[in-house]
């Protein structure tokens, strides 16, 4: 369910982002990436803390704090994907 719940909040900054701003393509494809980026880690941390990330058949918590520069990354790739085709997709529906 947390991976659903962060693509539809990514969908819709990056809609926002570009519908609030069509005349700077790349500008509002970089800034709805960095929100995502920081919504996603900081969703991410809450999920942890709020017991979402418990493992189904061990019952343990999820411990990523080893792996963050990497899911950061791919983060950051992802959100730079979705952005840049929910603004394409904005700017095809727009003209």
């Amino acid at each position: 369910m947390v991976p659903y719940i962060l693509t539809i909040l990514c969908v819709l900054v990056a809609g926002a982002i570009h519908w609030m701003s069509p005349k700077a393509y790349w500008k509002a494809t970089i800034m709805s990436t960095a929100v995502i980026l920081l919504f996603s880690l900081a969703a991410l941390f809450i999920f942890k803390a709020s017991g979402m990330l418990v493992s189904e058949h061990t019952g343990e918590n999820a411990d990523f704090s080893g792996q963050m520069l990497t899911i950061t990354t791919m983060i950051a790739f992802f959100g730079f994907l979705i952005s840049l085709f929910v603004g394409w997709f904005l700017r095809v529906v727009r003209n």
